[in-house]
Order: structure tokens, then C-alpha cells, then sequence
């Protein structure tokens, strides 16, 4: 990947697994930080149109967990929640992805879901930034289909990708 690009790259790995590809001009320290500090995710961690970020809790430690709580103007909200598997800082982090979107029927202590998404973000120096690789792997086929269809694949992530752009510009 040359340093100069600065769009997701999207690979499709046998039937389960996406792999999306980005570059940023900015040290693996920082893009990390910028990816698992409260402080500076809520900065940057857009979620779907018309939601913003109105929660977020993040402890980052093998078997920690996260919650991200996602409200509209109606007050609707839905949640993405998970544990995290493995922690190496500042080169890479692995957690469980999951979905609520009753809230009211939500309870963060249930046993999670067997079948969760499993993602894995690696933060390698590349000239003078970092090539991030996000490999993500879904339960099915059918799942990810649904979810690069969603938006959650290539475009959805280079929204954010450009919000933590200027980000990381005001922070070096």
C-alpha cells in the first residue's frame, strides 16, 4: 500500500472475513490512542446517519468490555458492546463485536453471543505514519453480506476515517 493513500482498502477473505486497509499520516502510538481512549474516540467515532455517540465505556484489558450507546433526535438508541481479546499496545487490539438495538431489553452482564464478531485492528509503521488493518470476521457469509450492504464495510469506515484525519492533524 503506498503511504500516500488515504482510502480503505477492502479485501474479502474466504467466505467470513473482510480485511479494510488504511493509512494515516500520523505515529501507531497516536492512531492507536486515537482508536482506544475514550477522549479522543468520542472526537472522532461517528456512528449511522443521524445517530450520535452518547455513551461510551471502554476497558481496555484482556476481558474488559466496551459499550457504545448511539442516540438519534427521537431518542431512539442502539448499542455495539463487546470484550476485548487481546491487547498489545501500541501495535494491536481484538474484541468481540456485538449489536443491540432494544435497549430496553438490553442487559451488558448476559453471557455473549457465541456467534459474535470477532475484529482485530494492527497499527504498523509505514513511512513516516501507520497502515492500519482491520480484519474483521463475521459468523456467515449471509452476515457479512448484510453487512457490507449496511454500510458498515469501506464507505461507512472512510466517513469516520476523515473525521479522525483532522483529528490526528490537530494532535501531532
Amino acid at each position: 500500500m503506498k503511504s500516500e493513500q488515504k482510502e480503505v482498502n477492502l479485501e474479502l477473505r474466504g467466505e467470513t472475513e473482510v480485511v479494510l486497509k488504511r493509512y494515516f499520516a500520523a505515529p501507531p502510538q497516536l492512531v492507536f490512542d486515537c482508536h482506544t481512549k475514550p477522549e479522543l474516540m468520542r472526537r472522532w467515532l461517528i456512528g449511522p446517519p443521524g445517530m450520535t455517540l452518547e455513551r461510551l465505556e471502554n476497558d481496555l484489558r484482556v476481558g474488559g468490555k466496551y459499550l457504545y450507546v448511539y442516540a438519534d433526535a427521537a431518542g431512539n438508541k442502539a448499542a455495539v458492546y463487546g470484550k476485548f481479546r487481546e491487547v498489545i499496545v501500541p501495535e494491536k487490539v481484538t474484541n468481540t463485536e456485538n449489536y443491540a438495538m432494544d435497549l430496553s431489553t438490553f442487559d451488558p452482564n448476559a453471557p455473549e453471543d457465541p456467534n459474535a464478531t470477532v475484529e482485530s485492528r494492527s497499527f504498523e509503521t509505514e513511512g513516516s505514519g501507520t497502515l492500519m488493518t482491520h480484519v474483521v470476521k463475521y459468523a456467515s457469509s449471509e452476515v457479512r453480506k448484510m453487512m457490507l450492504e449496511s454500510g458498515a464495510g469501506p464507505d461507512g469506515m472512510e466517513e469516520c476515517c476523515k473525521v479522525l484525519d483532522k483529528l490526528l492533524l490537530e494532535l501531532r
